[in-house]
């Protein structure tokens, strides 16, 4: 059985989010485009999260941090919970109480009237999140270890990251989990 990475970049605007947080009020993330895929690579998966192998070398990962504390952007919000429906049978996007129950290790969220309201999704699995520097070293890593560097859709995604940091505007953020 495989393993897919579900990849999201968050960005948010330093000066916003002192404001914000001046006033109590929780900083905005926002996302940029949609979940990127950029391919199956396992030894850097193990870099980036512990996923999939490669003990030892330990000392070149990064432990899964989990979800962070803040509320995410639409993107990765969209793809890593399920609303729970009331439906028998309901659509896409959704799960019922009883699945959401079963699933057991999975959060419930509820309404502050008491009615379950979201769970995040069972598939998915070693949440974290890494700044651009972060992601970089990653990448160092991984060319040390295996003597080339990466494929071009992971080289756009730090790229990106840097270019969405806009000269120290942003701050800039990669949230990714994976599945089997």
């Amino acid at each position: 059985m495989g393993c897919d990475i579900h990849m999201y970049i968050q960005y948010r605007d330093i000066e916003d989010t002192k404001r914000r947080e001046k006033k109590g009020e929780k900083p905005w993330w926002w996302s940029f485009g949609d979940q990127f895929n950029p391919g199956r690579n396992y030894t850097l998966f193990s870099i980036l999260a512990g996923v999939r192998g490669w003990p030892e070398n330990e000392d070149k990962m990064f432990e899964p941090r989990g979800l962070p504390d803040f509320e995410l952007g639409y993107s990765a919000r969209a793809d890593l919970i399920l609303y729970i429906s009331e439906d028998e049978n309901p659509s896409e996007g959704m799960c019922t109480l009883e699945q959401a129950e079963r699933w057991g290790k999975q959060r419930i969220v509820y309404h502050d009237d008491g009615r379950p309201w979201y769970t995040e999704h069972p598939d998915w699995h070693s949440h974290t999140w890494l700044t651009t520097k972060e992601l970089a070293q990653a990448y160092r890593w991984y060319k040390k270890e295996t003597g080339h560097g990466l494929c071009l859709e992971y080289r756009v995604l730090l790229k990106t990251m840097k270019a969405l940091e806009d000269g120290g505007k942003n701050e800039v953020i990669v949230v990714f989990w994976f599945d089997n």
